[in-house]
């Protein structure tokens, strides 16, 4: 295994001293070292030397990691340990290939919306039609291998049509000034039709011009198996639609989109086309207050009492702690309350993690829901259409009334 100058810098600046154990959700969970960053980074110098070579074991201690960035963000020698890891799956992949699922589902339909389109209308029709139902009433997946029964329950409910063709390609604001692009991503495409119908209300209605360029996924999928080919191309694809809109600024509203988006420059660097289009990109609550400083009403609906998790991408961004949060209290109020510091950790979604460890994931979003069950919060509002079905589903099994958001849907119903 290879590594460039910056990865190894990094791994010899790892002094071992164990402070990623206190902010990793894997290692709270189990105590098991080789999850934890510092464990990860001993694996890898071996990897480099050549006294390690890869092998199912060791594969799955890769894949056991939710890419969250607590370590790094945390570490007194700011290691990367979550960037590592991902160049340690891009060595897996060109090492031992990608499995079989994965390499059909990036290569055949994240590179071809078409495909990924007709897929989603295919289990659209088997969740709308009642075959869902009978086949869950049946028990029928509990016959085949692999998990689906849970895998299944995970499955998100897809809404009709595709968010991108229902809506007009340019949407004017009165007295527009300003000229977005909106960056949907999957989720909002094909799930949460209602987080981007908030977007544009929020958007035109403060003035703003919104387009919907050409696009399609960002390529988190891909980049976090080790497929840096598939995710290459994606990147390069949405960067052209998007640069041809030629817009003041590309707005989302996926913190694990927004995430990719501005790690472009840094992972597919084609001589300065992405860094330019890096400076226009920002999160849908940094828009708001900072270029648009909106000023909202207090809410004319009592929503109750309301709290807010932070997605790990969206964390560690330019005021991707304090503006969701300063959005909030403008319409909530005093009914706004913080997650103890214990539950504000990765909810153990991270993409697909829930799929591949589902266990673990439940094991990983138990703090939150203790806290959520004392809190007995009325909504939960959030910046990650992934976050939020894994928070539904986690709050689902524990019988808690709560409502799981997205911030700016919350914004658009209580003013």
């Amino acid at each position: 295994m290879k590594l460039n100058e910056t990865q190894e810098q990094m791994i010899n600046r790892c002094s071992r001293c164990g402070s990623c154990q206190a902010h990793c959700p894997l290692y709270l969970a189990t105590g098991v070292e080789p999850l934890v960053a510092r464990g990860k980074v001993e694996l890898l110098e071996h990897l480099i030397e050549g006294r390690l070579e890869w092998n199912d074991k060791l594969a799955e201690v890769f894949s056991t990691c939710l890419l969250c960035g607590n370590c790094g963000d945390n570490c007194p020698n700011q290691v990367r340990v979550d960037h590592l890891v991902r160049e340690a799956r891009r060595d897996l992949v060109a090492a031992r290939g990608l499995p079989v699922i994965k390499r059909t589902v990036f290569q055949q339909l994240l590179k071809n919306d078409g495909r990924l389109s007709a897929a989603a209308r295919l289990v659209c029709f088997y969740q709308r039609s009642g075959i869902q139902r009978l086949v869950r009433a049946g028990k029928v997946l509990n016959l085949l291998p692999g998990g689906l029964t849970v895998k299944e329950s995970l499955l998100p409910r897809l809404a009709a049509g595709e968010f991108r063709k229902l809506v007009p390609r340019v949407n004017r604001g009165k007295k527009s000034t300003l000229r977005v692009a909106y960056f949907t991503g999957c989720m909002t495409n094909y799930v949460f039709h209602r987080t981007g119908r908030s977007v544009l209300n929020l958007l035109t209605g403060n003035g703003v011009e919104v387009t919907i360029p050409e696009q399609g996924c960002c390529g988190l999928p891909a980049l976090a198996a080790g497929d840096y080919d598939t995710a290459g191309e994606l990147a390069r694809r949405n960067i052209a639609g998007f640069t041809q809109s030629e817009p003041d600024y590309i707005v989302v509203d996926c913190a694990s989109c927004l995430g990719t988006l501005l790690e472009y420059p840094r992972l597919f660097d084609d001589g300065g086309t992405f860094a330019r289009a890096e400076e226009k990109v920002m999160d849908i609550s940094r828009f708001l207050v900072e270029v648009l400083d909106i000023k909202l009403p207090p809410a004319t609906k009592d929503a109750g009492i309301v709290t807010y998790h932070d997605p790990c991408h969206l964390k560690r961004t330019p005021g991707g702690k304090e503006y969701p949060r300063a959005l909030l209290k403008m319409v909530s109020g005093p009914r706004f309350v913080e997650l103890p510091a214990d539950a504000g950790r990765c909810c153990g979604s991270a993409g697909s993690f829930n799929l591949e460890h589902y266990r673990l994931s439940r094991e990983v979003v138990k703090p939150k829901i203790r806290a959520l069950e004392v809190m007995q919060p009325d909504i939960i509002a959030t910046g990650c259409p992934a976050c939020m079905l894994h928070l539904e589903h986690a709050i689902k099994d524990a019988s808690l009334p709560a409502r799981v958001v997205h911030t700016v849907e919350l914004l658009n119903i209580l003013t």
